[in-house]
């Protein structure tokens, strides 16, 4: 496949709770997560995880999204109880009617479109699910030290292999003003497959960006 520029949005970089939600109950922290899910980067001095830690940080926080007309990945970065809240690119929604996730153990939940979003036209949906299981959360969602260059890993699901894939590739651009199509800032470079839109993005010192790849 040719090399990609994606988009990646910066919405999700800003701080966790204005998150265009109204009064949003949600946070990173309030569930109790598996100690499986607390990897200790490789370069304590850096913070860099090696590419095996980073496709398993990826891996635990991606899901499966399952609609009647169309599909994708989606990955999960907030809880409250046992409801988990599932980020996806809008597209990935187009002509759904029911939607699932398949999380990471292979389980399959129904799951709702978030009310009370409005992320107006950029590419981005929240899904909600419930489980009794405790999944992993993202170590953090980055706000800092995204520069160009910046490694990164991405993983999804493949559409057309039905299994999840990881790429590597790094930030190439960073833009502020004005913001290109449906709201995305933040391009990277990497080899990706139609069906792993909405899956994780993960930096070098295992952070989540979030967003499209096209």
């Amino acid at each position: 496949m040719n090399r990609n520029i994606a988009i990646i949005s910066s919405l999700l970089f800003l701080s966790f709770p204005p998150l265009t939600l109204a009064n949003p109950p949600y946070s990173l922290s309030q569930k109790i997560t598996p100690a499986t899910c607390n990897l200790e980067p490789d370069n304590p001095e850096s913070g860099e995880y090696s590419p095996q830690k980073l496709q398993t940080l990826a891996k635990q926080i991606t899901v499966r999204v399952i609609g009647d007309n169309n599909g994708g990945s989606g990955t999960i970065f907030a809880t409250k109880g046992n409801s988990y809240l599932v980020v996806t690119n809008s597209h990935v929604l187009l002509g759904v009617n029911k939607v699932q996730i398949k999380t990471p153990d292979n389980q399959i939940y129904s799951a709702q479109i978030l009310p009370n979003t409005n992320f107006g036209k950029l590419d981005l949906a929240v899904l909600q699910f419930t489980s009794n299981q405790n999944y992993c959360l993202p170590k953090e969602i980055a706000s800092f030290d995204i520069n160009p260059d910046t490694p990164i890993i991405a993983a999804g699901y493949s559409s057309s292999k039905g299994e999840m894939l990881f790429r590597t590739g790094k930030v190439q651009q960073i833009i502020s003003q004005p913001s290109l199509k449906a709201g995305y800032e933040i391009g990277y470079t990497s080899d990706i497959e139609q069906g792993m839109s909405g899956g994780a993005i993960i930096s070098s010192q295992g952070y989540l960006l979030q967003g499209k790849r096209i």
